[in-house]
């Protein structure tokens, strides 16, 4: 008769960490019976993957190769109990020490089962860790996996409105710092491979991956080994679900129209008094997985997640609004308005939203098992956001604002093989591409054929505009007669035409004609030049249509309105422009009792300016493309006992397309990026106005994109003209550990390359010169230098071009070393040393380099600001050390102090070239931050929770690379100070558990000192900048709890719960954003509010200037969600 003894009980595992590359993990240790003694033969293998090993003669052995996860481990040996060790848990570069102590068997098939759990010390850690498993991460209120970062100590995300990064936000990315670094120093991976986005660094709106499809999150703030490369700060790593044995799926659904509907037992019915109701959002989460029918080894995983916020913000107004005009002949609410000192279109109190948020991803993968010896994995990654942000121009009225989308496609294939029980090697490919499209829909409000941007552009009559709300006004101009009137039906800027699909058009090669009506277009009977001889008129050629996506037209940079015409009482007064029968605006008239347009200009000038747009367009367009082909390739092998090693290298090529303008009604004076080749648009047949030979335009002449035949720099060196740019990067890496019982020893080499692919400035030597262009004369035309030919740094010469030198690679070699000394079974201390270096993002250095063969024009159009492609990589150095203990069963404590020394950061240095001057990127900002890191953590059968707190100081001489961009040189030095993303005290906790009647519970808690600002000091009778004490007042600190509570009920193998997620508990209202003279979000200063009142002298803006709920953190946000589970 065959018995099992099942004995479950806890244990803790002890677990060594090599901070090695990669996603799989080690099982080792030694198997003895109760009387110590060694087990030579036994059998250790993990049945899910189907491989495991024999005892050595000691009694020992080694399981490499384990992809991170949980598993069963079986031990056993003839004649001894059988030990099934459940849920052991693999993590990324880290070794799981299982010494099992195997008892007689009185009866045959005797079986102890043993549950276990993570150590809370683990005594090969030489820096600090953080792994967070997939239950916490479903179980912990957050909303997407980007807040697990805000929960790490150290970690700081600005979310200002008025200091940080430049546009980070409407480009939709985000603004993460990490130990005192810049923003985009983190490595963020997906299963071991780069997913950051190149030409800005970093990632954001584009780039999130469902919660179902990650098994568990990595992060490690500084002290990564050698095989982590192109980052200074942190390396996150994402790993993936894959299907396991038996079929399980999920599904999810979480909204806020539960938390609008608990408001409106409230009361708070209407949308200006609910929050949740006005947030609209709606949350799809599934996942499903498990084994391919009739192939076992195959398995497949598959989630998506489809979210949509109707609002992206809302913030609460004041009440202080517009009533309306008197319709009784009474001036009770005309003497309201004035009182309240508010405009016409403050109309609304309470909440209201702006822009909105979609995103959607899925993702995708297939696992096949070979053999014991063999696996292969395929993944596929789609994410598309749509996104509108906030921006307090657009407080009003939003019809020209800018929206986002963002798509990002990602293909993995991995091979990894083991060549035999001590040596194995990972083959990885992967293809990431971001797209980027930035633009205002193309708008016709009165549906008359003329497009919004084209009625703004050409007005009717002696109107400063046409009305694009009305269709029976439309653009025209007016005979020199003062009777005739000559309707326009067609723009020269774009040369799109009345009536022709969206897009732009060339007239250049358009047969001229007699526009005998004047409407800018050919109308049948008009006489024309019949170029061809085909009897027939020959139009504009097409030279591109209109973007088109999400069911409209997009307007392209050459259809922007500047939005300032539209500001403010200016939209009123170009209203009433157009109503037949109107001369002129409205005026005010202080001194009529009965005065309506109180918020008109006065006949002194004196009007409320705030500057909100009712009209024109927004900043940007954008459209990019970024493609990241990259491979992989590990080999890690177990020398000895005591010595493992793994090499590696990795290859990134990428295509980077990438277009940007910004205030495009400028024309040639507005903000240009582009990564295209530099080209002569002469047309096909290659000629100018001023060459001879030249006739008539040819199709292709001036239509802004290249045409086969035109001149073009070479810059990728390939014989063809690209409208991007291809760096590559090379890293190659060794990695050893020597582990003896005391001791274990990182220590490792790497080696990063980069090759611009373009090309850069240079002088007669062949020497980069990338600040300064020599310029000489092409006597013989062969763009070539030769000896006998005039050079200058001077503009100027006959024939003039530029000496340019292709890129070179730019190598840097770090020293990585760490090491962690065991005190006790339960105590550590751990040291680790590294040098770590980023290649710069790209937009550093391709910006304007595209017009490097003609610097006259790059330095007249291109803001003064020039690319640098012989830019090194930025360098941080980093020491820590500290102490790790375990305190009875649960409980343990960590004391980590860290150090970082970051210099060679990109900056932009002032230069000249005759009478130019301009910025050019370079390396040359540097830094420090230090700081200690105390972590504290509970771990129990029905509770966990970890407290982790960081006090830091961040010090550095310009915030990001072009903060400190001026015209004008200045002979100092530059000192470091405080910068604002600088927060001294950083505690995080979370906690989750089961409690009473199946009810499990979890909570997020944060606190971050306030930023640092500058104050204001009063000179005179203004306030300015104290320049003498940049960043020495802070302001309040940030302060946010989060909870939610489920419920699970079994029916039929399926788990069903239903909950409440509560973000901001306490509804605290946190200050983000300070004014410099009070250090008060809503408070301004009695200097500026006093500038508040009806128009006059001293008195120049509203009441609702300074009602900015944008300055404070969101209110409290409930979420109502319901899950469902099979597995």
């Amino acid at each position: 008769m065959i018995s099992s003894i099942k004995i479950i009980f806890l244990i803790c595992i002890n677990v060594v960490s090599f901070t090695l590359a990669g996603t799989d993990g080690t099982i080792r240790g030694k198997v003895t019976d109760e009387e110590s003694m060694e087990l030579p033969g036994a059998t250790i293998y993990l049945p899910e993957l189907g491989i495991g090993a024999a005892a050595d003669p000691g009694g020992n052995f080694i399981i490499l190769n384990i992809p991170v996860g949980k598993y069963d481990v079986v031990v056993q040996m003839v004649g001894y109990q059988k030990k099934t060790y459940k849920e052991v848990q693999v993590v990324m570069d880290q070794t799981v020490w299982l010494n099992p102590t195997l008892p007689v068997a009185a009866v045959e098939g005797d079986e102890v089962e043993v549950l276990g759990t993570r150590p809370l010390v683990e005594r090969g850690a030489t820096s600090k860790k953080i792994t967070v498993d997939k239950e916490a991460i479903q179980s912990l209120p957050i909303r997407d996996m980007s807040e697990l970062y805000s929960l790490q100590s150290g970690v700081v995300k600005v979310e200002s409105k008025t200091r940080g990064i430049p546009n980070q936000e409407e480009r939709g990315l985000e603004e993460v710092h990490v130990r005192g670094g810049r923003s985009g120093e983190i490595a963020y991976m997906i299963d071991g491979m780069y997913v950051r986005n190149p030409i800005f660094g970093g990632i954001g709106s584009g780039t999130r991956l469902n919660l179902f499809a990650i098994n568990e999150f990595d992060w490690q703030p500084g002290g990564f080994n050698a095989e982590y490369g192109d980052a200074m700060s942190a390396v996150s790593n994402w790993h993936t679900s894959s299907g396991g044995e038996n079929i399980e799926y999920h599904f999810e659904y979480e909204t806020s129209l539960v938390g609008a509907f608990i408001n409106g037992l409230r009361g708070k019915k209407d949308d200006t008094e609910n929050f949740d109701k006005l947030r609209g959002l709606n949350d799809y989460n599934f996942g499903i997985g498990g084994p391919v029918l009739g192939i076992p080894q195959l398995r497949f995983w598959f989630s998506g997640q489809h979210t949509s916020e109707e609002n992206y913000s809302v913030y609460e107004f004041d009440d202080r609004i517009y009533l309306g005009e008197d319709q009784d002949l009474l001036l009770d609410t005309l003497a309201l308005n004035k009182e309240s000192l508010v405009n016409p279109w403050d109309n609304i109190a309470g909440f209201r939203g702006f822009g909105f948020d979609k995103t959607t991803d899925i993702f995708a993968k297939l696992s096949y098992n070979h053999s014991s010896k063999l696996r292969f994995n395929l993944s596929y990654w789609r994410v598309a956001n749509h996104l509108q942000a906030f921006n307090p121009r657009y407080l009003y009225w939003d019809e020209g604002r800018n929206e986002l989308f963002r798509d990002t496609y990602r293909v993995n294939f991995e091979i990894n093989h083991s060549l035999t029980q001590r040596t194995f090697y990972t083959v990885r490919f992967a293809r990431f591409i971001q797209d980027q499209f930035q633009g205002v829909r193309w708008r016709d409000n009165d549906n008359d054929g003329f497009p919004n941007w084209f009625e703004w552009r050409h007005p009717a009559g002696n109107k400063e505009i046409s009305d694009p709300h009305n269709p029976y006004v439309v653009p025209y101009t007016i005979g020199e007669d003062g009777d005739t009137l000559r309707y326009t039906n067609r723009d020269d800027l774009s040369g799109w035409y009345v009536g022709a699909t969206p897009g732009m058009w060339n007239w250049e090669s358009a047969e001229k004609f007699d526009d005998s009506n004047g409407n800018g277009v050919w109308d049948v009977g008009e006489n024309f030049t019949d170029w061809d001889n085909d009897g027939s008129w020959d139009g504009p050629e097409m030279v591109k249509e209109l973007e088109y996506r999400d069911n409209s037209y997009w307007l392209e940079p050459e259809m922007y309105e500047d939005y300032e015409p539209f500001l403010d009482y200016n939209s009123i007064r170009l209203q009433f422009e157009n109503v037949p029968g109107n001369s002129q605006a409205p005026s005010n008239v202080p001194w009529d009792p009965d005065n309506i347009y109180y918020y008109m200009p006065t006949p002194q000038g004196y009007v409320w300016e705030e500057g909100r747009a009712f009209g024109g367009h927004d900043n940007f367009y954008a459209d990019s493309r970024a493609t990241t082909d990259e491979v992989r390739v590990d080999l890690t092998s177990q020398i000895t006992d005591k010595w493992k090693a793994r090499w590696g290298f990795d290859y990134k090529y990428h295509r980077l397309n990438f277009y940007e303008i910004v205030s495009p009604w400028l024309g040639q004076a507005a903000t240009r990026q582009t990564f295209a080749e530099y080209w002569q648009d002469t047309g096909p047949d290659g000629l100018l106005p001023i060459d001879s030979g030249y006739v008539n335009p040819d199709i292709g002449e001036n239509n802004g994109r290249w045409d086969e035949g035109e001149k073009f720099s070479d810059s990728n060196q390939n014989g063809r003209w690209d409208d991007y740019r291809e760096p590559e990067e090379f890293s190659a890496y060794m990695q050893n550990t020597f582990e003896v019982p005391w001791m274990v020893i990182n220590y490792g080499i790497r080696v990063d390359a980069v090759n611009y692919n373009t090309q850069i400035w240079a002088d007669t030597s062949g020497k980069y010169t990338p600040g300064t262009p020599w310029y000489y004369s092409d006597l013989n035309d062969n763009d070539q230098w030769d000896s006998n030919e005039e050079v200058s740094v001077l503009a100027g010469l006959p024939r003039q071009k530029v000496i340019l030198k292709n890129a070179d690679w730019f190598y840097k070699v770090s020293p990585r070393i760490g090491f962690s000394h065991v005190i006790t079974d339960k105590s550590t201390f751990t040291f680790n040393y590294g040098l770590y270096y980023q290649t710069p993002t790209y937009q550093n250095i391709y910006l304007n380099t595209n017009r490097l063969e003609d610097p006259e024009e790059l330095f007249e159009e291109g803001e003064g600001q020039v690319g640098n492609a012989t830019m090194n990589a930025q360098r941080t150095q980093s020491y820590s050390a500290g102490f790790n203990v375990q305190v009875g069963q649960n409980w343990s404590y960590s004391m980590m102090a860290w150090v970082k020394n970051m210099d060679q950061l990109t900056k932009n240095t002032f230069q000249r070239s005759g009478v130019y001057s301009y910025n050019i990127s370079d390396n040359g900002d540097y830094g420090s931050a230090k700081g200690i890191d105390l972590t504290l953590k509970f771990r129990g059968r029905a509770f966990g929770s970890q407290l982790q707190y960081t006090y830091s100081i961040a010090k550095n001489n310009s915030e990001y690379a072009w903060a400190n961009v001026s015209g004008q040189y200045v002979d100092a030095p530059s000192q470091e100070s405080l910068q604002f993303y600088d927060r001294p005290h950083d505690l995080t906790f979370w906690l989750y558990t089961g409690l009473p009647f199946g009810i499990n519970a979890a909570l997020t808690a944060f606190y971050q000192s306030g930023g640092p600002y500058t104050p204001y000091i009063f000179a005179g009778k203004d306030p300015r900048p104290d320049e003498k004490n940049i960043n020495t007042k802070r302001g309040p600190a940030f302060r946010n709890v989060n909870l939610n509570f489920n419920k699970y009920i079994s029916i039929m193998d399926h788990r069903i719960s239903v909950g409440l997620s509560v973000y901001n508990v306490l509804d605290i209202r946190n200050e983000v954003d300070v004014w410099p003279l009070t250090g008060k979000a809503g408070n301004p200063g009695a200097y500026y509010t006093n500038r508040v009142g009806l128009p006059d002298s001293e008195h120049y803006l509203s009441s609702a200037y300074y009602d900015r709920p944008w300055r404070f953190s969101q209110p409290r946000e409930i979420n109502f969600n319901v899950r469902f589970d099979f597995d």
